[in-house]
């Protein structure tokens, strides 16, 4: 077994799911991360060496490829603007040339799935030609080409997810009808961890993909199937990209840069010609687009979100991800988080909610007028449970003086949940409050926008008067 594994890209999609995976299996890993403050809040920071550094840097690579055998390239430009296929090649051959000096003895490389022959998209050549610029210094690389990849936090999928969810009708250009092969996350990770453990396939290349032929539109029309969503599908002539990519940026976690090259990437079929993977890794279960969606859907919980924000003192943050729409805040409190905890123990019921109780008690009301729980109180416990009843909430999660999370139950399109998150600090503690809600077709999203403007008042009031409160009540 390798000494020491290098996981590049820390921060993004794939690395963050492939890193658990090798902790898991026992392997010692290293990652590199251009800003590793965005790390702090994975649950499996702790348990890797983290090395900040830039492949578009060759300065900062020596310190992070000491001692490693083997090394995850898991990288692109695409964010860098119109000029990434350039700074992706000059990335890979950075990269090969600093493995090389480091001894390094295998590169594993994700990349696209198109056929190298046939004229495509530019971002799809720059994934293929990425590959080849990994080879130059020598080093054997083990690529594989994947298309779609479904999974929580995926672009792919957040793109169909988010869609789905707004539009009553997806309009598109006529190439929706071109043809891939998705693949799940879990089988893109078995490729991945397979390649490091499997001598006998090291420096091949291998087109990746589940066992389903669909066409664009397919994936879309069956993930709001499996949501319970009629969407019919409309193609229009002459959709500029750029206009796509604009309305895919307001309506999903894809900005307008990102979603450009991606949507061009539809322009043409993406498809597995060469089924070698298939037959060098046989212990692979594929499993097909609907038990992909299926396993997507089941992590819709904040207890399986990767959080992509950080909880230094004052971040405040609204984003979409993985599926949700989520506030986040957080403060540094001159409290101890006994203190702060106890704090919120206390909220709820007779005791209110500290900012603006009318508004939630108003809220509850509402709620009962539409056939929801409404106000139901709290216990009279000092201390919360799981299960607990809490107003119009139920108790999910109880990690004394660090964690609590509460599950909504009123009527509402879509699911929401409200967690605070305590952290210990000299002279205090950082208080993170996040607020999710996983709205349910356009009803829900439409439900999200119209109370953002409350809710920043209440959220942002809140998590202020809880600070507050632990700050000048006794610490007992």
């Amino acid at each position: 077994m390798p000494n020491r594994i290098l996981v590049t890209g820390a921060t993004g999609y794939i690395a963050s799911r492939l890193i658990p995976r090798l902790l898991e299996r026992g392997y010692a890993v290293r990652c590199l991360a251009r800003n590793p403050d965005r790390l702090q809040g994975r649950p499996w920071a702790r348990h890797v060496e983290i090395v900040q550094g830039d492949v578009t840097r060759p300065e900062t690579l020596p310190a992070a490829m000491h001692n490693i055998t083997a090394a995850y390239y898991l990288i692109h430009s695409m964010a860098s603007g119109r000029d990434y296929y350039q700074r992706d090649l000059q990335a890979a051959n950075n990269f090969a040339c600093a493995a090389r000096e480091a001894r390094i003895e295998h590169i594993i490389y994700l990349g696209g799935l198109a056929n190298p022959q046939a004229a495509i998209a530019p971002h799809m050549r720059s994934r293929i030609l990425t590959g080849e610029y990994l080879r130059t210094c020598g080093i054997p690389v083990t690529e594989f080409r994947a298309g779609v990849i479904v999974g929580p936090g995926s672009i792919s999928f957040e793109m169909i997810r988010f869609l789905c969810e707004h539009l009553p009708v997806l309009p598109g250009p006529h190439w929706l009808n071109n043809r891939s092969q998705p693949i799940a996350i879990q089988n893109v990770l078995d490729y991945l961890l397979a390649a490091l453990e499997n001598p006998a396939t090291r420096g091949g290349t291998y087109e990746i993909g589940g066992p389903q032929v669909l066409t664009y539109a397919a994936l879309l029309q069956k993930y709001a199937s499996l949501r319970g969503l009629r969407r019919p599908l409309i193609t229009l002539p002459g959709i500029p990209v750029g206009f796509m990519a604009w309305w895919v940026d307001k309506l999903t976690p894809v900005p307008a840069v990102i979603a450009y090259p991606l949507i061009e990437g539809l322009m043409s079929d993406s498809l597995v010609y060469d089924d070698s993977a298939r037959r060098l890794f046989p212990d692979i279960d594929l499993l097909n687009y609907e038990q992909a969606v299926d396993a997507a859907l089941s992590h819709l919980t904040p207890a399986f979100v990767e959080p992509v924000w950080s909880d230094s003192p004052g971040v405040d943050r609204q984003l979409k991800h993985e599926g949700f729409f989520i506030d986040h805040r957080s403060l540094q409190v001159r409290a101890s988080p006994s203190a702060v905890f106890k704090t919120l123990m206390g909220l709820g019921g007779a005791r209110g909610w500290l900012f603006l109780n009318g508004l939630w008690q108003a809220r509850g009301w509402l709620d009962s007028f539409l056939g929801g729980p409404g106000l139901r109180g709290r216990p009279a416990s000092e201390n919360l449970q799981a299960g607990d009843v809490l107003d119009y909430y139920r108790v999910e999660l109880v990690q004394p003086d660090r964690h609590l999370r509460l599950y909504s139950q009123l009527k509402s399109p879509g699911e929401g949940w409200m967690e605070w998150k305590i952290q210990p600090q000299q002279g205090g503690c950082v208080l993170s409050q996040n607020v999710y809600f996983a709205p349910r077709g356009l009803a829900g999203c439409l439900y999200w926008y119209a109370l953002t403007p409350l809710h920043l008042w209440v959220f942002h009031g809140l998590i202020k008067a809880i600070a507050h409160r632990a700050e000048t009540q006794p610490d007992k």
